[in-house]
């Protein structure tokens, strides 16, 4: 493990994704290990309309992918879930995302459009 120069003022882990975990082992088990080292955990779901023909619970779980970051995979100190309503504006969904996060902002609207207007580039 790399030893830093300078303790970071906080840790973060990023997850994006398209559905519920469909690989390796239990989510909420590895969020929990991470909170307890002091690692918030920040969720950006992509929305697609077309399910799974072998599993559409995993893009469409009960309640929705936002509710299930929410629940399973989002922790720590102002963590948050975004949400991009598909796959053409993930994009810009995580320069939000980013902003929030380096700023240290939690957004209140899930989907934050309205909370943080990125400059122009």
């Amino acid at each position: 493990m790399l030893a830093l120069p300078l303790k970071p003022a906080r840790r973060a882990i990023d997850v994006s994704g398209d559905g519920t975990n469909n690989s390796g082992r239990d989510v909420t088990h590895a969020r929990d290990e991470a909170v307890a080292l002091g690692i918030s955990i920040n969720g950006l779901v992509i929305l697609s309309e077309t399910p799974l023909l072998w599993n559409p619970e995993h893009t469409n779980p009960p309640g929705g992918l936002l509710k299930y970051y929410r629940d399973n995979v989002i922790g720590g100190p102002g963590s948050f879930v975004l949400e991009a309503k598909d796959f053409n504006s993930f994009g810009e969904a995580i320069v939000k995302k980013m902003i929030a996060e380096i700023a240290g902002v939690r957004p209140s609207d899930r989907h934050m459009h309205s909370n943080l207007n990125p400059p122009a580039l």
